[in-house]
């Protein structure tokens, strides 16, 4: 038998006919407690009374000035290199389409800071109202469709919650601790696991943020100027927010040197005030550009900043080799799950058993890259 989680339903909600709930699976390595699969969650987020948006706004009123200073700088280093230079306000005059290219970008990097900063990351606690393991259920394995991934040999099952009820199958509340002991390598203490604020058992890559004081899934890091965490739900947001602002500021950059080239010989003062904008600017494209590449690196190696950070500190990853990714897929399937991947749930990703880690740490070879082992 195979132990999925499936979401109930609360508050009145309809059960969608094709609602499909994922559950990732490996071998099992804690034992046997009704299941001979050690399972992986997928929980699908619940309706709004549970994970409202007024929860998630409510601890955010304090970045409110940090957002309003993000937006009154773009005002500022955007509006002043058109009141300096007058050339460019006569070749947007000319040039139209120049104006509406550069005023797409940015609304679209506007409207993606927006869209990040007001996201959710990832909450353990919205996961557990949204997929309780109360609410657990079991069925057997030929009402699953079984999908074989690549590269770590799970399963991925799609279960249709119609299929569910026509089965009618045997509900059961399984030890929640069991379930998320099975992520964990043989011989991880549930003590050890537990978040010291929120009392709850974390997943893998887990981390309680003491700015939101909430336990965040796949946690990346607390971004200040965002007034969020980077979580599992919105890296992929984030990294589009970074790509649109950094190409926004290497086309506000340009214009700025433009401007000096042209006007070396016109007001001092003009030439001071452009100066003046033109070196922070570039503090902040430098910024910028080193955010971009890192988490392009992440993307591609399916790791977190907080990983990378403090690898040496987190118990499952001491042992890990170090040139080994344990939650990579390859760059391929890493980047389709962060960025192309429709799914909506939540994922929790098992650490890999120590073996299938040392045969990772080996040198490819030809036979690696005709298969496609290194994408």
């Amino acid at each position: 038998h195979v132990g999925a989680a499936a979401r109930m339903p609360c508050c009145g909600e309809s059960d969608p006919p094709h609602e499909a709930i994922r559950v990732l699976s490996q071998p099992q390595r804690h034992g046997s407690h009704g299941s001979s699969i050690g399972s992986i969650w997928g929980f699908r987020p619940g309706s709004e009374c549970l994970t409202g948006a007024g929860d998630l706004s409510a601890g955010r009123k304090p970045w409110r000035c940090v957002r309003l200073i993000v937006m009154l700088l773009h005002a500022l280093f955007i509006g002043a290199v058109f009141l300096l230079d007058p050339a460019l306000r006569s070749q947007i005059r000319q040039d139209q389409w120049y104006m509406c290219l550069y005023g797409g970008l940015v609304l679209f990097t506007l409207a993606q800071y927006l869209y990040t900063a007001n996201s959710s990351p990832g909450y353990v606690a919205d996961m557990l109202k949204a997929g309780s393991a109360m609410h657990a259920t079991f069925i057997n394995t030929t009402t699953i469709s079984k999908q074989v991934c690549s590269k770590n040999g799970s399963l991925n099952y799609f279960m249709s919650r119609s299929k569910i009820e026509q089965h009618n199958p045997q509900s059961a509340t399984p030890s929640s601790l069991l379930q998320m002991m099975d992520l964990y390598p043989p011989g991880s203490s549930s003590r050890d696991l537990t978040c010291s604020y929120c009392h709850l058992i974390q997943p893998p890559r887990t981390k309680h943020c003491h700015d939101c004081d909430k336990c965040i899934l796949q946690f990346d890091h607390h971004c200040t100027w965002l007034g969020t965490c980077i979580g599992i739900r919105n890296h992929c947001r984030f990294w589009w927010y970074i790509f649109g602002q950094a190409s926004l500021v290497i086309w506000t950059v340009a214009l700025y040197i433009q401007f000096l080239h042209v006007d070396m010989n016109g007001s001092w003062l003009k030439g001071l005030t452009g100066l003046t904008l033109l070196l922070p600017l570039i503090v902040i494209l430098i910024v910028l550009l080193i955010l971009l590449m890192l988490h392009t690196y992440l993307a591609l190696t399916n790791q977190t900043t907080y990983e990378i950070a403090r690898r040496k500190r987190i118990s499952y990853l001491r042992g890990v080799p170090r040139k080994v990714h344990p939650f990579s897929k390859g760059i391929c399937r890493n980047l389709y799950d962060l960025c192309l991947s429709r799914q909506k749930g939540y994922v929790l990703e098992a650490v890999p058993p120590l073996d299938e880690l040392e045969a990772r740490a080996r040198p490819y070879t030809c036979r690696d890259v005709i298969c496609c082992r290194c994408c």
